[in-house]
C-alpha cells in the first residue's frame, strides 16, 4: 500500500512538472540576442534581452524599444508575437511610435518583423535576424 501510493506520487508530480511549464517554448527564445542583420541598416552593437515573467515575455533593447509578448509553437517553430513602443526621448520619426512586432525562432536564429504605425496612416517594417551572443554570431 505505501510503496503503490509513493509510486502514484512520484508518477503525479513527474506529470505535473511537465505539464506545468508549458510548451510554448518561451525558454528557448529568452536570453541575450544580438543584431546580426536589419532591413534598417548594420547595428553590431543592437542587442535585444528576452525575459519571462510567468506567462508572458518582456523583449527590452538597447537602442530604445520594448514590447510585451505572448510565445507559442506554430509549424514547428517557435513564435513570440505582442506590441511595443519606442521610447518617447528619443530623436527621430520612431520617437514614442507604437508597433506589433513577431518572432520566429528558426535554426538558432531569431527573425523579427516589427511594424511600427507612424502616426500619419503609413507603417514602417523593420526587419531584423538575432543570433545568440554566446555562440559567435
Amino acid at each position: 500500500m505505501r510503496r503503490s501510493l509513493v509510486i502514484t506520487v512520484a508518477v503525479f508530480l513527474v506529470f505535473w512538472a511537465f505539464t506545468a511549464r508549458g510548451d510554448d517554448g518561451a525558454d528557448q527564445i529568452t536570453g541575450a540576442w544580438q543584431q546580426i542583420e536589419s532591413n534598417a541598416g548594420a547595428c553590431p552593437q543592437c542587442r535585444i534581452s528576452i525575459d519571462q515573467h510567468g506567462s508572458s515575455l518582456t523583449v527590452t533593447a538597447n537602442n530604445g524599444w520594448s514590447a510585451s509578448l505572448v510565445a507559442g509553437q506554430k509549424d514547428g517553430s517557435i513564435n513570440a508575437t505582442g506590441i511595443g513602443r519606442w521610447r518617447s526621448s528619443l530623436t527621430g520619426a520612431m520617437a514614442g511610435k507604437r508597433f506589433n512586432v513577431d518572432f520566429v525562432l528558426k535554426d538558432q536564429r531569431l527573425y523579427m518583423s516589427m511594424r511600427v504605425d507612424m502616426g500619419n496612416g503609413s507603417r514602417r517594417t523593420i526587419q531584423g535576424v538575432f543570433g545568440r551572443i554566446w555562440s559567435g554570431v
